[in-house]
């Protein structure tokens, strides 16, 4: 009986138990290496640490590697935003100053993040088809969709844009205006609601969904873009995990791994063309100069290392202010990626760094910031994972702003967040709406079920 017992007792997954062995030793060799005086080897031991203890903590708490709780994908672009550098640094048996108190900000930014998932332990539950029984896309949506592309591709010829088959960033010079941003959000939310509603659609509306958004895409590739589509596409590889009830597999890691190259490769290549002297450099000296994880970090070794006055949340309540656009108050504040750009050299003639929010939390209240800042926002996400079968559309859209996030202000986040999650809700609105000559709305396509229930299941 007792060996009967013992078979049926779950095992603890193997995963969560080499992540937490790797957190552990990780943590007291950083201990004995800040004691020696390597600080910033010591700083870096303690982010991996954290790190390895956040997605033990994930595995522990879902059952499962699930991809599509967003806690999972936060943490992989914390660690890679966060780590790359310090990482490739100490492999390169490079230190610069500034690596040690920005590596161990990051660190306390894991910490904040898992003291709340420790305390709660909110598993993960697939939102259920019928959650999504109310997003009935009609023609009129699709016509809105087909509207906003088609006023899109207008402005650009209107601004003087030439499109063509290759990477030409230099395209980007007539399009730096606001109301581009616009429509790039626009057609991101628009897309989102027609996604989510798909298997309401006829073949045919599928067919012209399809086309629509690989042209917006397409257009996007050939400015070398990749932010402008990411978060539509991170939403319905979310959406479909969520209906298939999926976990990760080889397959999910071979796909996924592809995926993350493809969007790597289309940064270097646009670099490449740019500067075709990078080629002259080493591997290590590409990837260095040219990663993406590289960059945004560079803002917090600045503020890490210099005196300034505290913000004192300042950014995250001027946030709104970003919506009024500058002729109607030219002295709105500057985003934080051009402030640092005047702080570092002095002028804002290049282009503005990514900013990451870390950086933010610790401009704002110091070395205790990225530890504050981020065990609220694991406040939220516990929330949004509690509620996400009851609202999931705001959940989804949460999610496909973590990578921005990532290597984003608030301000810039919330804006993003805001116009897309309005032309979602706008189009969710316009498709209850009954138009004036017929008796109820009808879907672009009928449900066998809609004579029993009213609804239909969606199994995407």
């Amino acid at each position: 009986m007792d060996d009967v017992n013992r078979e049926l007792a779950p095992r603890f997954p193997t995963s969560a138990g080499l992540l937490l062995g790797v957190s552990l030793c990780a943590h007291l060799t950083a201990v004995v290496q800040a004691t020696l005086g390597e600080s910033t080897t010591g700083a870096t031991l303690f982010f991996v640490g954290q790190a390895a203890l956040a997605f033990a903590l994930i595995r522990l708490i879902d059952g499962d590697w699930i991809f599509q709780d967003m806690r999972l994908l936060f943490a992989i672009f914390l660690f890679l935003y966060g780590g790359t550098l310090p990482l490739l640094a100490a492999f390169d048996n490079h230190h610069n100053p500034g690596i040690r108190g920005a590596v161990f900000l990051y660190g306390t930014a894991f910490l904040g993040f898992n003291v709340v998932q420790w305390w709660y332990k909110v598993p993960w539950r697939d939102v259920s088809p019928s959650a999504f029984a109310k997003i009935r896309p009609t023609t009129a949506n699709l016509a809105i969709l087909i509207s906003v592309f088609g006023l899109m591709i207008a402005y650009a010829y209107y601004r003087g844009l030439r499109l063509s088959f290759n990477i030409d960033r230099t395209q980007l010079q007539f399009l730096g205006t606001q109301l581009w941003i616009v429509f790039q959000f626009a057609m991101n939310g628009a897309a989102m609601f027609m996604i989510a509603g798909w298997t309401n659609l006829s073949r045919r509306r599928r067919a012209i969904v399809v086309v629509v958004v690989t042209a917006f895409v397409l257009i996007q590739l050939s400015f070398g873009n990749r932010r402008d589509f990411l978060p539509l596409v991170v939403f319905t590889a979310a959406l479909i995990a969520t209906r298939r009830q999926a976990v990760i597999r080889a397959g999910t890691v071979i796909l996924g791994s592809a995926a993350f190259a493809f969007f790597l490769l289309i940064a270097l290549v646009r670099q490449i063309i740019q500067y075709p002297s990078l080629l002259a450099k080493s591997s290590l000296q590409l990837l260095r100069d040219t990663n993406e994880f590289v960059v945004p970090i560079q803002t917090l070794m600045h503020y890490s290392t210099v005196e300034r006055p505290l913000r004192w949340g300042w950014t995250y309540l001027m946030a709104p202010a970003l919506f009024t656009p500058r002729k109607i108050w030219p002295g709105k504040p500057e985003s934080l990626s051009v402030e640092f750009l005047r702080d570092t050299f002095g002028y804002t003639a290049m282009m503005g760094y990514a900013y990451t929010p870390v950086t933010e939390a610790f401009i704002n209240f110091g070395w205790v910031g990225p530890f504050a800042v981020f065990a609220t926002l694991s406040l939220m996400i516990v929330k949004l994972i509690r509620h996400a079968d009851t609202h999931p559309s705001l959940y989804f859209i949460s999610y496909a702003m973590v990578v921005d996030f990532n290597r984003g202000d608030f301000a810039g986040i919330f804006y993003t967040f805001v116009a897309i999650s309005a032309t979602y809700y706008a189009m969710h609105f316009i498709s209850k709406l009954t138009w004036a000559g017929r008796s109820s709305r009808v879907p672009l396509r009928s449900s066998p079920e809609q004579g029993t229930s009213g609804h239909r299941v969606l199994n995407v």
